[in-house]
C-alpha cells in the first residue's frame, strides 16, 4: 500500500527540512479522499457565496420594485387629491355668476388652497383653515382681489338719452311717401345732425333752407 507523508501544518513551517513530528503518513486512498473532501467544500463554499450574491441582487430587485410602486402609488394619490380639489371647485363656482373663463382661471388659482382629508374613510375637501369650500369661495369672490371675476350685478333703471351704455335702440322712421316728406325728412335730419331743435322757432341758431 502506498503511503505518503504531508506537513501537518504548512503554513507555520520555517524554512528547512521539517522534523518527523511535523508529518504524518497517509494512504493514497485517505489522502484522495482529503482531496475529494476539499473539493466538495469548495464546491459548496463557491456555491453559497454564488446564493448569497443572487439573494444580494433578488433583494436589490425587490427594493427597487418597491420603491417604483410606492412613487407610482405617491403620483397616483397626488391626481386623486388634485383632481377631487378641481371637481368641487367647479362646482361650487358653477353656481356663482362669473364672467366668462374665470371658473378655470380660479380652479388654478385656489386648488392649492384646498386639502382633501379622510375622515374615518369618507372624503372631504376644505380649506386649509378649515373652511367649507362653499364659504371659501364666497368670502374670495367678496374681496377685492377677485372681485373682477364675479358678473356686475343689474340694479335696473333708466339710462339718460344719448348714453353710449344703453342698449336700447330707436325704432327705425318709415320711408317717405312722396317727394314732400323726403324732403322734410332730410331737413330733420340736417337739423339733428347739427343737434337743433326741428320745432324751435326760426331764428338765432338756425339756419333756412
Amino acid at each position: 500500500m502506498t503511503m505518503y507523508r504531508i506537513l501537518l501544518n504548512p503554513d507555520t513551517t520555517d524554512e528547512g527540512t521539517p522534523v518527523a513530528d511535523e508529518m504524518v503518513s497517509i494512504s493514497a486512498s485517505d489522502l484522495e479522499a482529503l482531496r475529494a473532501a476539499a473539493a466538495s467544500a469548495k464546491k459548496i463554499s463557491e456555491a453559497n457565496d454564488r446564493a448569497a450574491e443572487r439573494s444580494l441582487a433578488n433583494d436589490r430587485l425587490r427594493e427597487e420594485e418597491i420603491a417604483r410602486w410606492s412613487k407610482k402609488a405617491e403620483d397616483w394619490e397626488r391626481a386623486f387629491k388634485t383632481a377631487t380639489k378641481e371637481k368641487e371647485l367647479a362646482t361650487v363656482l358653477a353656481s356663482r355668476p362669473l364672467v366668462q373663463g374665470a371658473a378655470s382661471q380660479l380652479i388654478k388659482l385656489w386648488r392649492d388652497e384646498l386639502e382633501v382629508i379622510d375622515d374615518a374613510g369618507q372624503i372631504r375637501v376644505a380649506t386649509r383653515d378649515g373652511r367649507s369650500v362653499s364659504d371659501a369661495v364666497n368670502a374670495w369672490l367678496a374681496s377685492s382681489e377677485y372681485a373682477h371675476f364675479s358678473r356686475p350685478s343689474s340694479r335696473g333703471g333708466t339710462t339718460p338719452p344719448g348714453d353710449s351704455r344703453s342698449t336700447a335702440t330707436a325704432p327705425a322712421a318709415p320711408p317717405p311717401k312722396n317727394l314732400g316728406e323726403a324732403v322734410l325728412m332730410r331737413w330733420r335730419e340736417a337739423l339733428q345732425g347739427n343737434r337743433q331743435d326741428p320745432d324751435a322757432p326760426i331764428g338765432l341758431g338756425r339756419r333756412r333752407f
